[in-house]
């Protein structure tokens, strides 16, 4: 005669699986189809891709260049991050610039940094004119201070570029017969870059 823990054990080993009767049936896995043999699919040609010309992206080293797009190369190349910026405009409102300035210009940190630097600043009307085309004098004001090639001048008479077109002019970076008022061209520019960082190198 067997005694009540046998039944109990024997009754556990013979049925299988008793817990999972109390999974609901949509959270239970589906059951394991009949394997069959299909029919190989026919081959089917794809119809030809639409045809794309070459895309690459063409230096231009005529072309001319925007005040919001020169402030924005130079100070996202020459300034570290921690050096960007006024603290209470970097994140804020840079309409409060130049009238003229969109309150979330994607140029606006670049703009306040070169301010804050003496870089970059705008006119006497309280506009920046992001549109308008950057001169060779403004090019060469921008360049020279921001690698310390020449500082503010003290004479009141001095024109406004003169001292830091002097010091390029100096170091080979500018021509001493180019258009100061026209507008540079990204060729020039990047003749000027490198030659002012090659100024810089030689202090």
């Amino acid at each position: 005669m067997r005694t009540p823990l046998s039944l109990f054990l024997t009754t556990t080993l013979l049925v299988p699986n008793v817990a999972g009767a109390y999974f609901p049936v949509d959270v239970m896995l589906p059951p394991k189809p009949a394997m069959q043999v299909e029919e190989p699919l026919a081959a089917v040609t794809p119809p030809p891709l639409p045809a794309v010309g070459p895309v690459a992206y063409t230096w231009n080293s005529d072309a001319t260049i925007k005040r919001s797009t020169f402030v924005a190369a130079i100070v996202r190349r020459l300034f570290k991050p921690s050096e960007r910026c006024f603290v209470k405009l970097s994140e804020s409102d840079y309409s409060l610039l130049a009238r003229d300035v969109e309150k979330d210009a994607s140029y606006g940190i670049d703009l306040c940094t070169a301010m804050r630097a003496g870089v970059m600043r705008g006119f006497t009307d309280g506009n920046f004119r992001p549109n308008a085309l950057v001169t060779r004098a403004e090019a060469a004001k921008a360049l020279a201070k921001s690698f310390q090639l020449a500082t503010d001048t003290t004479d009141p008479s001095e024109d406004w570029s003169a001292h830091y077109v002097k010091a390029l002019i100096a170091g080979g970076a500018l021509s001493a017969d180019t258009d100061l008022n026209g507008p540079i061209t990204r060729g020039e520019l990047s003749k000027m870059l490198w030659a002012t960082r090659a100024m810089k190198k030689a202090q």
